[in-house]
């Protein structure tokens, strides 16, 4: 294993930090504070029927809206909502996904309430910490309550789904050089890999899970490529396991920089490119640096790991009307439909007037979960392509230990 910006002190610090967070959350005793909180602010079991126009009217009363994320595109959605509510400045943080999480709680042992929006994705610190601890609160605005299906509304409200995926160089591979994920494990792939550390990304970690809880996937493919029952190594105990223990002992090069990953393998002109998992959507790389990457969408079990980024009210907001505003603006405005023409450049006339704060994600790789939003260009085997998710209950219970055997396996 190459790692190539961590060094071993790092990795045991992200690794305490994961495992402290990933401790079941406590039981909560009723908290009159909280719930007047969320009474004034008429979020929880308050919420029931908005006036959406006193939303708006509050949120420029109050005249600040502060954001937590763990996405730089957030910088973009705040410029463009301060074209459509100038009487509102935006503070935006782009922290990361697992120093969002970390800061929301130091700052709430502390008593400090600064944030209003916390953004990023972690299912098991965002909906079994976060939540139940009441550091944060789910809104979902009642208008798109019928056009976000269930399991994207709650137990989190989710704002984009996104995906890691296996990316090849399709101009030295004119085919998909690989037709199951187990071939990265083969010497003709030794030290040609590369992915984002897991330390410090928690959607690194959501793709882990994945491939952990997939595990019964993951032997199948292996056996029907392979045409022989795979063989566990001593003290691992499933084909999710192995995989990973078979990926890291092939070399593999761990980088904390997912853009120069998906430059070193779309770069033209190269004779022997290595492979990768990136986040899907530096796809667009294509298009404005003339890379050649590509996704083999029939690998076996599949080259695709989806997860959900949500974004909530931070608990005791201090500004939760314009937190509600900014969540609203996030998912994309009322005249939003499948049927809308909608034209590059997304950020400008009358495609920002429909997608606002989506217009920023509107592009290949990531995906609104409303039903009434046309898919992004270049998108179009996203809805066919099997896709592997870890479920939040799967990821409660497992990510610490997946955690300890990552880092396990790259100390050695």
């Amino acid at each position: 294993m190459t790692s190539t910006f961590r060094s071993a002190k790092a990795w045991l610090a992200a690794g305490a930090l994961t495992l402290a967070l990933a401790a079941p959350a406590l039981a909560q005793q009723s908290d009159p504070k909280w719930d007047a909180w969320l009474q004034k602010s008429q979020l929880g079991p308050y919420q029931k029927s908005e006036k959406w126009d006193e939303v708006v009217a509050n949120a420029k009363k109050e005249g600040e809206v502060v954001v937590y994320s763990s996405s730089g595109t957030m910088l973009k959605v705040a410029e463009d909502f301060a074209k459509f509510y100038p009487e509102i400045k935006v503070k935006a943080y782009d922290l990361g996904s697992e120093k969002t999480i970390e800061k929301v709680v130091r700052e709430h042992q502390a008593g400090i309430y600064a944030a209003d929006v916390v953004y990023s994705g972690g299912t098991e610190q965002m909906v079994f910490d976060l939540l139940p601890n009441h550091r944060v609160v789910n809104y979902v605005p009642s208008y798109l309550t019928d056009k976000i299906p269930a399991e994207h509304r709650e137990p989190l409200l989710t704002h984009v789904i996104e995906a890691y995926g296996v990316f090849y160089n399709a101009e030295a591979h004119p085919q998909p050089p690989i037709k199951t994920i187990w071939e990265l494990t083969e010497p003709q792939w030794k030290g040609r890999f590369s992915m984002k550390s897991p330390a410090g990304s928690l959607t690194t970690l959501m793709m882990l899970a994945a491939i952990v809880e997939h595990s019964d996937e993951m032997q199948k493919a292996y056996e029907q490529h392979y045409g022989k029952k795979l063989q566990l190594s001593s003290g691992v105990e499933n084909a999710g396991y192995e995989f990973l223990h078979r990926l890291v002992g092939n070399d593999i090069v761990i980088s904390d920089n997912s853009s120069k990953i998906a430059t070193a393998v779309g770069l033209r002109g190269q004779a022997k490119p290595p492979m990768a998992f990136s986040v899907i959507h530096y796809l667009t790389k294509n298009q404005s640096d003339n890379y050649a990457n590509a996704v083999p969408y029939d690998l076996t079990p599949s080259a695709l790991f989806s997860y959900p980024t949500y974004v909530t009210v931070a608990g005791q907001a201090p500004h939760p009307n314009a937190a509600k505003l900014f969540v609203a603006f996030l998912m994309g405005s009322k005249d939003l439909n499948s049927n809308s023409d909608l034209k590059a450049p997304f950020r400008s006339g009358k495609s920002l007037e429909l997608l606002q704060g989506m217009a920023a994600f509107y592009q290949v790789g990531t995906f609104s979960p409303r039903t009434d939003v046309p898919a992004p260009p270049y998108s179009e085997m996203w809805p066919k392509a099997k896709k592997l998710t870890a479920s939040p209950e799967f990821v409660k219970d497992n990510i610490a230990k997946i955690s300890d055997f990552w880092m396990a396996e790259t100390s050695r």
